[in-house]
């Protein structure tokens, strides 16, 4: 996954953060999250806006001139986006997810580089049901499928990781349920409970309106 260059910027903010944060009561330079959202991954979270993410901006920016839900939109050899909402609207949440991760999931995992010769590429959905792509790619997909299928956007987010074991970038997509945080996930069919995932470690988090960096608390 080509995202070098958000680990750096993440890693910047995260030692202003951990620097100005410390005192009891002191104010932060960012502002804590004031949803009453669980913890993501255990971490403290400082919504920012959206200003320095252009990468994602520039996908909104695609994603919204060239929309792929609409009923005789074909998906693959045998799913038009109606058939794909049939089967998942009217169903709880847990097996929405379920269906879209696995149905997105089956699409063949490539680099920025190989499908967008590009070393960071976040693709629309658009262009990844033309060219597939790699993990963020993934969760930006899902995301906007799940949107389209009535899931709010305030419940969602497309998390940047640290894959803890092989000290790897890796992107999935976060989805709130009340106390819940469910991850959807390129590298599994199964939809996993937040909380069951101990190798990721958050860098920062989006959704169409804010950007969170996540800190480990002390």
């Amino acid at each position: 996954m080509g995202i070098a260059a958000h680990m750096a910027y993440v890693g910047r903010t995260l030692a202003l953060l951990l620097c100005v944060a410390c005192p009891v009561g002191y104010v932060p330079l960012f502002a804590a999250s004031a949803e009453a959202k669980p913890r993501l991954f255990g971490t403290v979270e400082f919504q920012m806006d959206l200003k320095k993410q252009k990468n994602w901006l520039s996908a909104m920016e695609r994603n919204g001139k060239n929309p792929i839900f609409f009923d005789e939109n074909r998906f693959n050899s045998s799913t038009l986006w109606k058939d794909l909402k049939k089967r998942a609207e009217g169903r709880p949440l847990r097996e929405q997810l379920d269906i879209i991760n696995r149905f997105w999931n089956k699409w063949p995992y490539r680099t920025d580089q190989e499908a967008y010769r590009k070393p960071d590429y976040w693709a629309a959905p658009y262009e990844f049901l033309k060219l597939s792509g790699d993990c963020e790619d993934y969760s930006i997909v899902k995301y906007y499928t799940l949107k389209a299928l009535g899931v709010p956007v305030d419940d969602m987010r497309i998390v940047v990781v640290r894959e803890t074991i092989r000290n790897i970038g890796h992107a999935v997509l976060a989805v709130y349920d009340g106390d819940d945080i469910y991850i959807l996930d390129n590298l599994s069919e199964t939809v996993r409970p937040a909380q069951r995932v101990r190798n990721y470690a958050p860098q920062f988090s989006v959704n169409e309106k804010y950007r969170w960096v996540h800190v480990k608390p002390r």
